[in-house]
């Protein structure tokens, strides 16, 4: 699975939000999160967990001096609770990104998804592991990092990342996100990538 270009750094944002506190921000300004990771087990059993205790995020963009910041490719990570050495998150890492639309998930395609769930509430014990989807599609719905055109390397940029993904393991372990993100991220330039949009 590609990773993020190497010339992108990777910048750690601890967004310590909930959806109630998302819905009290009120401006385009602040940094918000709002998530959902779901968990359904092939015994039927199922858990829950808002990813938004810790968000740790990070993109490339392509500048251009007549459009606006185009999102080349992202990686960012839910945890399921705030208190550390517990396992309970989730990363989605996602290449080859132009606009909203569908992206497929697993080996040798542009979205990759993994998720530690040992520590996760609710989740039975004969689950407990760490998961890689082998299969899956990841829709973004909005996926923005502002109107003005412009060179924004190095300055931290307001960055949206709206969607949901449905991914499911070997093993049959599926979990269904949903997510909202408005985060700073410092500017990295990126060429312009193939677009891998799901066919």
């Amino acid at each position: 699975m590609p990773l993020l270009r190497a010339q992108c750094v990777l910048l750690c944002l601890f967004l310590s939000c909930s959806s109630d506190k998302a819905e009290d921000t009120g401006t385009e300004d602040q940094q918000y999160c709002e998530s959902s990771v779901d968990l359904q087990f092939p015994d039927g059993s199922w858990a829950t967990f808002d990813g938004c205790n810790n968000v740790l995020a990070d993109a490339t963009f392509e500048f251009d001096p007549d459009d606006p910041p185009e999102i080349r490719s992202f990686k960012f990570q839910l945890t399921g609770l705030d208190e550390p050495g517990f396992e309970c998150w989730l990363i989605i890492t996602s290449t080859g990104i132009c606009g909203p639309g569908f992206y497929d998930v697993g080996a040798n395609h542009s979205s990759d998804v993994r998720f530690e769930i040992q520590d996760c509430p609710f989740v039975p014990d004969d689950f407990e592991g760490a998961y890689t989807a082998h299969d899956g599609i990841l829709l973004l719905e909005t996926v923005s990092a502002g109107d003005t055109p412009g060179n924004f390397t190095g300055e931290r940029i307001m960055t949206r990342l709206q969607g949901s993904i449905e991914a499911t393991a070997v093993s049959g372990v599926q979990a269904n996100v949903s997510f909202d993100l408005a985060v700073r991220i410092r500017g990295e330039d990126a060429e312009e990538t193939e677009c891998d949009r799901a066919e």
